[in-house]
């Protein structure tokens, strides 16, 4: 744990001194919010690299994927659709192999239907699947997750974690509407240090997802100055990254760039301010408060040593120009004359008596 200084010891050094989706990455592609395709390793291109759906007991949904053929030679790819969970707090998945799913609280791949087993592209050839997502009647509120992977060789039944990372797909994200546990709160909020010379300040903030339902916290990082004057505020989750129901997202300058770079001279104390928004109607807020120094203690020492050196310049002058001002005075000044009738006084007193 880093030790924090006192205000009262800094406030001191300061004034003798003076007088900043879940979105996953499926293995095998890069993968960016926003972006509407996936180019993997195997040469297919799959676009929607995430599905929102909110479904109804007993109800279902169905939308379609596209896949398009990058490759050099024509090729068959076939999906797969499995579970997935967060694997670390960087928003990338863990696939669940289907003999694991039966125990998984969260499990949507028994739900989710392909429409055909395999497709045959040519070179640039696209097409699109479609899928339907059957929801039970007896399914409780909440959150269920699934991807659909595409790969060239079809599904094995004793499939393993290598044979995953070599497929390109999807992730389904389907919220059950009812009754569902919406409760996320703040884990982390930090900086590095909460004492700087010199900016920048990175920050890091940590959610930690405690209903059973994913939520998407998004706000802002407010920072004031010691005046209370706001003079930096920075996004936080800008790209609607998810929080998984038992897990932690976090978010950084990786990847919110959370960071802070004034422009010019900073100098003091600094108050980062986060508030973070998510639940939809329920208008469910996390709030954090943090604290940081910034001091440019060798900028200020050396102006203290310049302001030291000159006042003892000053002096210096003052008090030689002080002495060259009596110098002055005591050369200038006439000879002292005796008083009136002195000189005749002593030659009275000198002049020999009458006889």
């Amino acid at each position: 744990m880093t030790a924090r200084l006192p205000d009262k010891k800094i406030f001191s050094l300061v004034a003798i001194a003076s007088a900043a989706l879940f979105l996953t990455t499926i293995p095998s592609f890069a993968q960016q919010e926003g972006t509407d395709s996936q180019v993997g390793a195997i040469g297919i291109q799959v676009s929607s690299p995430v599905y929102n759906f909110g479904i109804d007991p007993g109800g279902s949904a169905q939308d379609i994927v596209k896949l398009r053929n990058v490759g050099e030679q024509t090729q068959t790819f076939y999906p797969e659709v499995l579970d997935f969970k967060a694997l670390n707090e960087t928003g990338t998945p863990q696939f669940i192999l289907s003999q694991e799913s039966e125990n998984y609280t969260y499990s949507l791949a028994s739900w989710v239907k392909m429409s055909k087993e395999g497709i045959t592209l040519k070179p640039n050839e696209s097409a699109a699947l479609n899928f339907t997502i059957n929801v039970p009647k007896d399914a409780e509120a909440g959150g269920r997750y699934a991807g659909i992977l595409f790969g060239t060789s079809p599904p094995q039944a004793s499939g393993n974690q290598i044979a995953i990372s070599n497929k390109v797909g999807s992730l389904i994200l389907v919220r059950i509407n009812g009754d569902a546990k919406e409760e996320a709160n703040l884990k982390e909020f930090t900086t590095p240090k909460n004492f700087y010379e010199y900016p920048p300040v990175d920050f890091v903030v940590r959610v930690e997802n405690t209903g059973n339902v994913h939520v998407i916290p998004k706000g802002t990082i407010e920072v004031k100055n010691w005046f209370g004057a706001t003079v930096a505020t920075a996004d936080v989750n800008s790209k609607n990254g998810s929080v998984l129901p038992g897990s932690i997202r976090k978010y950084d300058k990786a990847t919110d760039s959370l960071t802070w770079q004034p422009k010019g001279l900073s100098i003091g104390k600094y108050t980062a301010n986060l508030r973070l928004a998510y639940g939809g109607a329920t208008g469910k807020q996390i709030v954090g408060s943090l604290s940081f120094w910034v001091i440019p203690w060798k900028l200020l020492l050396i102006l203290l040593l310049g302001l030291i050196i000159l006042i003892l310049v000053l002096i210096f002058l003052v008090k030689r120009y002080n002495r060259w001002v009596v110098s002055r005075a005591e050369k200038k000044s006439p000879p002292s004359e005796p008083p009136p009738g002195t000189e005749q006084t002593n030659s009275s007193q000198n002049s020999p008596t009458a006889q």
